[in-house]
């Protein structure tokens, strides 16, 4: 579940979405708080101007001896409206106050220094006595028509203060503040349950289609298929998994056709090993008795006699045709190997030793590079060494205008594996590899891959059976041969043998 795209992605959106609303949602209870304190310092600032309209109408009337009880009634009847006061500008002496026990106390100093920083007529927030209040200053100018009781050189009387409360102000946020996290939560969890329902339909439950589909493929039922009638991301993506599903069907259909060609050529090749395995035991007693009475009439004859010529060429065929017989024998019904702890080098000096006439022949050098640290292998040396004839037969006859011969032998750990065919051979064991090079043509792409069938051969000679007997010899040692070009042109034809402990080998 916790791997799934969907829940990634959900996830993902789900922080993403939370982050914006509460940013959001704080932006908006910041800007609402904002806007009431300032409608409480426009109140506060009307309620300063009326009050001061109020105390001059008094000053003018002579009947300054009733400030003390309006201040107190105005503040007695509001509900917000807290204190009211009046201080000199000089000292900040408090001269007249709604709370009379005030009177010829200072002012509060945040009050004084709004003041002397002439501020004081603009309406500003103000904590006092853990509680924040709306408040204004305002200066009572001391205007010609005062001068008949105060003195005229004076220019400001006293500075009114008046204070409204926010308490009602921050419950009103409070309420606010709620209304907009509930709101928020409900939002949050409406566009989660739409987002969800979405990627359910939009993409989740084509996911899982594509998932029905391919496991039913995995199971071996070729005929699932998506629907592509979508013209979106997901419909291109169906077009093509059909497109691949119909080729992949295609393509099990004519392996299906080449298996059963391939197991009704088996069978004809069974047949015909079987005949020719029968034929060639009654051909080989025959020629036996050919060869014998060629080489009588041979020693009849002198060397004069154009006979001779002929019979040495009678002889000469009779022997061909006793090696094909005995390829065919051998690859028809093979003998098992008679293993023993061997030397593949010594194996090898024998092979090369009995082609050593054939590759002068040819004008063939032979170049050798054994490893003398090689450990002795359970092989049948016997087979062992046919096989190492028949390559280098194959390769000297893959030179046709002279060349080189490289044979060399060599040990591949386990760590070397990752160089030599990794995916063929068994990395849990060690490995004798023994490299035959020639100078020749090479072989073609096309014919890589039939090399080692029976009867497959290109030189107008020979039975074809040489390596597909030495690969079935290989098989049988738990080896492999295999075949590569040579970058500087020719063909490499190298041969793997597994090495076994001593003892464990003996004992099996």
């Amino acid at each position: 579940m916790f791997n799934t795209l969907k829940f990634k992605i959900s996830v993902t959106v789900f922080i993403l979405i939370s982050i914006i609303m509460a940013i959001t949602t704080w932006q908006d209870i910041r800007s609402t708080e904002n806007k009431l304190l300032t409608a409480q310092m426009e109140k506060v600032a009307l309620l300063s101007d009326r009050i001061s309209h109020g105390i001059m109408v008094l000053m003018l009337k002579n009947r300054w001896q009733d400030l003390q009880s309006m201040m107190e009634g105005l503040v007695k009847d509001g509900k917000e409206l807290k204190e009211i006061r009046i201080f000199t500008p000089d000292e900040g002496v408090i001269v007249v106050s709604s709370y009379p026990e005030e009177v010829g106390e200072k002012i509060y100093p945040v009050d004084m220094e709004r003041f002397k920083s002439k501020e004081e007529n603009v309406s500003f927030i103000k904590n006092k006595s853990g509680e924040r209040f709306a408040s204004k200053l305002t200066e009572i100018r001391n205007q010609p028509i005062c001068h008949r009781c105060h003195d005229p050189k004076k220019d400001i009387l006293g500075v009114l203060n008046v204070e409204l409360s926010t308490v009602n102000v921050y419950k009103s946020l409070e309420k606010i503040k709620k209304e907009r996290l509930l709101d928020a939560v409900i939002g949050f969890f409406l566009i989660i349950g739409v987002f969800l329902f979405i990627v359910g339909v939009l993409v989740d439950r084509p996911i899982r289609k594509i998932i029905r589909a391919i496991k039913k493929i995995e199971s071996g039922d070729l005929s699932a298929r998506l629907d592509a009638k979508k013209k979106d991301e997901f419909g291109r993506l169906a077009e093509s998994f059909n497109g691949m599903v119909n080729a992949l069907e295609e393509a099990g259909k004519e392996i299906e056709r080449c298996h059963t060609e391939q197991m009704m050529r088996a069978d004809k090749l069974a047949s015909l090993g079987e005949m020719a395995s029968g034929m060639a035991h009654e051909i080989k007693n025959p020629l036996a008795g050919i060869s014998s009475a060629v080489q009588v009439l041979i020693s009849e004859l002198s060397d004069e006699d154009p006979k001779k010529r002929i019979m040495n060429e009678i002889l000469n065929q009779v022997k061909r045709l006793d090696r094909a017989v005995r390829d065919l024998l051998a690859y028809a019904r093979p003998a098992p190997p008679n293993k023993t702890f061997s030397d593949i080098n010594s194996i090898l000096e024998k092979a090369l030793f009995f082609i050593q006439q054939v590759a002068f022949k040819a004008q063939i050098s032979m170049d050798t590079d054994f490893d003398k640290s090689l450990p002795e292998i359970m092989v049948d040396p016997d087979q062992i060494q046919q096989v190492f004839i028949n390559i280098s037969i194959n390769g000297i006859q893959a030179m046709t205008e002279g060349g080189k011969l490289s044979v060399s032998t060599g040990i591949i750990g386990r760590e070397g594996l990752k160089k030599e065919h990794p995916d063929v051979l068994d990395r849990r064991n060690d490995w004798i590899k023994i490299s035959f090079q020639d100078t020749g043509t090479g072989i073609f792409d096309e014919d890589m891959e039939k090399i080692f069938q029976p009867f497959f051969t290109k030189k107008g000679k020979g039975t074809g059976l040489g390596l597909a007997i030495s690969q079935r010899i290989i098989e049988d040692h738990g080896g492999r041969i295999i075949v590569e070009k040579h970058k500087e042109g020719g063909s490499v034809f190298s041969v793997y043998l597994p090495v076994h402990e001593k003892q464990g080998e003996a004992g099996n």
